[in-house]
């Protein structure tokens, strides 16, 4: 419904809707990459376990003070997010597809190349 509504915006504006961009993930990986961030308790420096370490473990390379997991990274509330995202969101793939304007990106790249790929799409 909110698609709908969103496209009758557009049109209603004169606009049209060229792409709609899909980064998609291997759920595995999302929640490694989630789950594996960690925020100084005290500057708010961010890190991450396996992409982005700090020089020693738990502790934030800029002020020296603890590094913790925010309560909506751990690994739970990162799987509820994915549940919700399947059930809530996940049909609008469907629905662009069919408009024809889905543009699928593999999201297991590094940033740059996601990056990168994005860019070739939209040109």
């Amino acid at each position: 419904a909110q698609a709908e509504a969103f496209d009758a915006g557009l049109e209603k504006r004169n606009l049209l809707l060229d792409g709609v961009i899909r980064i998609e993930v291997d759920e595995d990986i999302l929640i490694r990459r989630l789950a594996g961030r960690r925020i100084c308790s005290e500057c708010g420096a961010t890190y991450h376990v396996d992409n982005h370490p700090p020089q020693v473990a738990g502790i934030c390379d800029v002020c020296g003070e603890e590094l913790i997991q925010r309560a909506d990274d751990s690994e739970d509330t990162v799987k509820g997010r994915i549940d919700v995202y399947k059930e809530q969101t996940s049909p609008l793939i469907d629905y662009y597809r069919e408009k024809g304007v889905l543009i699928e990106v593999d999201g297991s790249k590094s940033v740059e190349e996601v990056f990168e790929d994005i860019q070739n799409a939209v040109n």
